[in-house]
C-alpha cells in the first residue's frame, strides 16, 4: 500500500514536473524566443507611395510607379477603411484575427489534419499577421526554415503592436493585382471611387482579389472574381458579420469596373517632369492649368480636321504666364497615344520660319535705328563658302524702301537680311537668342550665316515662346518653369524696355502687316495682341507665337515626319489655334495692353523717309504717326527732296524705280542719277581679271598676302570672296589669303551695294 502510495506520488509529481516543464517551454516559444527575431525593416514606415504630379489647383494629372513597380495609394488609418471591408477581409483570411496571438494554432491542426487525410497541403494556416510579416519581407525561397521565423516575427509584431495597427498595415500593403498595392488605391483603381465610399459588394470583391491577383483579375476574369467574391459573403454570413438577405442583395449588385489606372492628362508635360531630378515627394505641384490645357487639345483636335486635306498631322502649343514664367498648357501633339505622338513638338528642333526677325529688329533698335527707319528692299546677294545668298520674299517681289515697321509687319524677308547685315551679322542674332534662353543654335555663325534670321535654324516651340515671354515682360528674362515648388528666379534685364515696348507696338499692328495679311487677318484680334508667323522655306513648319502683357502663347503645326504641308502659311495653319486660345484666355481673365512708357513720344514722319517733313515742305503722299524713344527722335532732312516735292533714292534704287514694283511712282527720283553713277563706279585696280599669281615659298608668308586695290564708291569699300579668307589691316588696307586655284573676289560698295567682280588664278613655283 505504501509502495502504491509512493509510485502514485512520484507518478504525480513526474506528470507535474513535465506539465510545468512543457508549459515553460511554451512560455519560452511564445513570449521570449520571438524577442530574438528582427521584424522587417519595411513594417518601421508605411509603404512609400507613387509620386502624385497635381496642376496648379491641385487637380491630379498623373501618379507615378513607386520604388517597387506598384501603385500605392497614401497611407490610411482603420478608422478610414469601411466595416465592410474589414469583415470580408478577415472572413476570407483570417476569421479569429481578434482572438488569436498572431499564429492561429487551431487552423495549424486543422490544416496538418487535412493535408494528413488527402496526402497533400490542402489549405494554409497563415494569419493576417504571418501574411503581413511575409509581404513585408524581402523575397526569399520558401522552407521550414522560414516559415518558423514568421511564426516567430509574427508572435513578436503582435507583442509590440496593437491588432489595429496590424490590420491597418496589412490593407495597406496587399496586393489587389494590376500593380495596385493598398485597398484604398485598389478602390480608385477598380471602381472610381474613394474606400470609404465603396458598397458591401464592392468590398467582397475587393476582400477576394489578394489570393490570387493575376488569376483573379476581374478585366479579364470577372465570373471567377466574382464566384470569390460570393463565397467571401457566404462566410460572411458564417461568421455572423452579415445576414442571409444583405448576403444575395450584395451578390446580385452588378459591378461597374473602371479601368482607371489614374489619372493621365497633359502627357507630355507631365513626361518633363517625370524626366527633370529624381523626386521623393508624395505630391509635386505644377504650374499647369488643367482646363486651358484641355482646351488646347481641343482646339488643336478641331483644327487639324480642317487641316488633314493640307497635309498637317500634328501641332503643339505652350501657353507661358509673364510674370512668372509658368508653363500653363503644354500640348506636345495631337495625339499622345497616337503613332508618334510621344513625340514632344514642344521641345523638338524645328525650322522657325519668320519668327525669329522681331529680334533683328530688337537689336537694330538698340543700336540707334527706330520703327521709322527705311531698309532697301531691293535685291542683295552675299558671297558665302558655298556660293551666292540671295534672300527672296514671300512674295517673289521687292518692295523698295519700307521703313521698320512696314518690314516687320509684313515680314520681309530681304529686309530682314539687310537689316542683320546692318547689325553685324548671325553672331549678333544669335547671342540676342543665347541670352533668352535658345540653346540649339550650336553652329558657327558662318554656318547659319544671313539666312539666320529668315529661320535657317532649328529652334524648340518652349525655349521661343519663353523668349518671346522676354519681349512681354519688356526686356526682362525669367527662365521658363513647370513645377511652382521651385519659386520664382530673379529676372535679369536682356533688352531695353522702350526698345521692346516698340517691338511689341509694331507686331501688335494690324495696318503695318495689311500688305501680307490683309485687313481682316485672322491676327486682327477684338484686342491688342503682339504676334508673328513664320514659315519654313519647304512648308514643313508652321509657327503662330504672340504675346500680351499677362500671357505668351506659342503655336507650331506640321508633320513629325518632316512631310511637307500644302497650301498652309503660319497664318492658316497654326494661326487659327493662336486665335482660339488667345480669346480663350481673354474671356477667362480680360487681357490688357501696355502703357506707353514716359520715354516714348510721337511725331508724324514721311513714311519713304522716315524722317519729319521740313516747314513748309508739301509732300505728294501722306504722312504717318511714328514712335521714337524720346532721345532718338529723328530730325528732317530737305535735301532729301527736290524742288517738284520727289524723294530722292540712292541709285541702288535705279532699276526698282523703272520696275512694275514701283509702288512711289513718280513721287521718286534718283539724286543726280548719272553723276551718281559716274562718281561712284567701282574700278578694280588688283587684281585685274585672269590675273596669275604665284605662292613663292622664298618670301614671307609664301607670298599668300595678296593686296586688293579698287577706287570708286560712296565710302570704304569691302572684298568678299567665297574660296579665299579676306583680312585687313590695322591701317584699312585688305588681304586675300592666297592657296592654289581659280578664285572670284567681289569689291562691294556697302552704302550702294554696287559691286564689281574679278578673278585670278594661284600658282605653286
Amino acid at each position: 500500500m505504501r509502495m502504491k502510495r509512493f509510485l502514485h506520488s512520484k507518478f504525480r509529481r513526474w506528470a507535474l514536473g513535465l506539465c510545468l516543464s512543457g508549459i515553460g517551454a511554451w512560455c519560452i516559444l511564445w513570449y521570449l524566443v520571438p524577442l530574438a527575431v528582427s521584424l522587417p525593416v519595411s513594417l518601421a514606415q508605411p509603404p512609400v507611395p507613387g509620386t502624385e504630379i497635381v496642376d496648379r489647383e491641385g487637380r491630379p494629372l498623373r501618379k507615378t510607379l513607386n520604388a517597387d513597380g506598384f501603385r500605392s495609394g497614401q497611407s490610411f488609418r482603420l478608422s478610414e477603411v469601411p466595416t465592410s471591408l474589414i469583415d470580408a477581409t478577415l472572413a476570407a483570411e483570417d476569421q479569429r484575427f481578434w482572438s488569436h496571438g498572431g499564429v492561429d494554432l487551431i487552423a495549424i491542426v486543422r490544416a496538418v489534419r487535412d493535408g494528413v487525410e488527402a496526402g497533400h497541403p490542402v489549405s494554409g494556416a497563415s494569419t493576417i499577421t504571418q501574411q503581413l510579416v511575409k509581404i513585408s519581407s524581402p523575397s526569399r525561397k520558401r522552407g521550414l526554415r522560414v516559415k518558423l521565423k514568421e511564426f516567430l516575427a509574427a508572435r513578436k509584431l503582435e507583442m509590440f503592436r496593437s491588432k489595429q495597427e496590424i490590420l491597418s498595415a496589412y490593407l495597406q500593403r496587399l496586393d489587389y493585382g494590376n500593380l495596385r498595392i493598398g485597398a484604398a488605391e485598389a478602390a480608385q483603381g477598380y471602381f472610381g471611387k474613394p474606400l470609404a465610399d465603396c458598397s458591401l459588394a464592392e468590398c467582397a470583391l475587393l476582400a477576394g482579389l489578394p489570393q490570387a491577383p493575376s488569376r483573379l483579375n476581374p478585366y479579364r476574369a470577372l465570373e471567377l472574381s466574382k464566384k470569390r467574391q460570393e463565397w467571401i459573403l457566404d462566410r460572411m454570413v458564417v461568421e455572423a458579420m452579415i445576414d442571409r438577405e444583405s448576403a444575395a442583395t450584395a451578390a446580385a449588385e452588378t459591378l461597374r469596373l473602371v479601368k482607371n489606372f489614374g489619372a493621365f492628362e497633359a502627357p507630355h508635360f507631365v513626361d518633363q517632369i517625370i524626366a527633370g531630378p529624381r523626386d521623393e515627394a508624395a505630391v509635386i505641384n505644377t504650374t499647369l492649368d488643367l482646363d486651358l490645357q484641355k482646351f488646347c487639345e481641343h482646339s488643336i483636335a478641331r483644327n487639324l480636321q480642317r487641316l488633314r486635306t493640307h497635309n498637317v498631322t500634328n501641332a503643339a502649343v505652350v501657353v507661358i504666364d509673364n510674370a512668372s514664367g509658368d508653363v500653363r498648357a503644354m500640348v506636345g501633339s495631337a495625339n499622345y497615344n497616337a503613332r508618334s505622338g510621344q513625340n514632344n513638338g514642344t521641345m523638338a528642333g524645328r525650322s522657325p520660319g519668320s519668327t525669329l526677325k522681331p529680334f533683328t529688329y530688337l537689336v537694330a533698335l538698340e543700336r540707334g535705328d527706330t520703327p521709322a527707319t527705311i531698309v532697301d528692299d531691293i535685291p542683295i546677294e552675299f558671297m558665302t563658302s558655298t556660293g551666292v545668298y540671295s534672300p527672296v520674299n514671300y512674295d517673289h517681289r521687292n518692295h523698295g524702301p519700307v521703313s521698320y515697321r512696314r518690314a516687320l509687319g509684313n515680314s520681309l524677308n530681304i529686309s530682314a537680311v539687310r537689316v542683320l547685315d546692318r547689325i553685324g551679322g548671325a553672331r549678333v542674332l544669335m547671342n540676342a537668342l543665347a541670352a533668352c534662353g535658345v540653346t540649339t543654335l550650336t553652329e558657327s555663325a558662318e554656318h547659319y550665316g544671313m539666312g539666320l534670321t529668315i529661320g535657317n535654324a532649328e529652334v524648340r516651340l518652349l525655349e521661343l515662346t519663353n523668349a518671346y515671354a522676354c519681349l512681354a515682360r519688356l526686356g526682362e528674362f525669367l527662365p521658363w518653369r513647370m513645377r511652382t515648388d521651385m519659386g520664382v528666379p530673379a529676372s535679369r534685364r536682356i533688352f531695353e524696355e522702350d526698345a521692346c515696348y516698340l517691338i511689341a507696338d509694331i507686331l501688335s499692328d494690324s495696318s503695318a502687316r495689311a500688305t501680307a495679311f490683309g485687313p481682316d487677318s485672322l491676327l486682327n484680334l477684338p484686342f491688342p495682341v503682339a504676334c508673328k508667323t513664320g514659315t519654313s522655306s519647304d512648308y514643313r513648319d508652321n509657327w503662330t507665337i504672340g504675346f500680351t502683357p499677362e500671357v505668351t502663347v506659342g503655336v507650331w503645326a506640321g508633320n513629325f515626319n518632316g512631310d511637307p504641308m500644302e497650301n498652309v502659311s503660319g497664318i492658316s495653319g497654326a494661326g487659327p489655334i493662336f486665335r482660339d486660345i488667345m480669346e480663350h484666355l481673354n474671356e477667362t481673365a480680360p487681357l490688357t495692353w501696355y502703357v506707353q512708357p514716359a520715354t516714348i513720344v510721337e511725331c508724324a514722319v514721311d513714311p519713304v523717309t522716315g524722317l519729319p517733313p521740313s516747314p513748309g515742305t508739301a509732300l505728294p503722299r501722306q504722312l504717318v504717326r511714328e514712335r521714337f524713344r524720346g532721345w532718338n527722335v529723328p530730325k528732317s532732312d530737305a535735301s532729301r527732296y527736290d524742288a517738284r516735292g520727289r524723294v530722292l533714292l540712292s541709285a541702288r534704287y535705279a532699276h526698282w524705280l523703272r520696275s512694275p514694283e514701283n509702288w512711289l511712282g513718280e513721287t521718286a527720283a534718283i539724286a543726280n542719277l548719272a553723276e551718281v553713277e559716274a562718281r561712284h563706279a567701282i574700278q578694280i585696280v588688283s587684281p585685274l581679271p585672269g590675273m596669275v599669281v604665284y605662292i613663292d615659298p622664298d618670301l614671307p608668308n609664301q607670298g599668300t598676302r595678296f593686296p586688293l586695290q579698287a577706287t570708286g564708291g560712296e565710302g570704304a569699300l569691302e572684298w568678299e570672296s567665297p574660296t579665299l579668307t579676306v583680312d585687313r589691316t590695322p591701317f584699312g588696307q585688305q588681304h586675300a589669303i592666297l592657296a592654289e586655284g581659280k578664285h572670284s573676289l567681289v569689291a562691294i560698295d556697302p552704302n550702294t551695294d554696287t559691286r564689281r567682280e574679278t578673278w585670278l588664278e594661284v600658282r605653286k613655283l
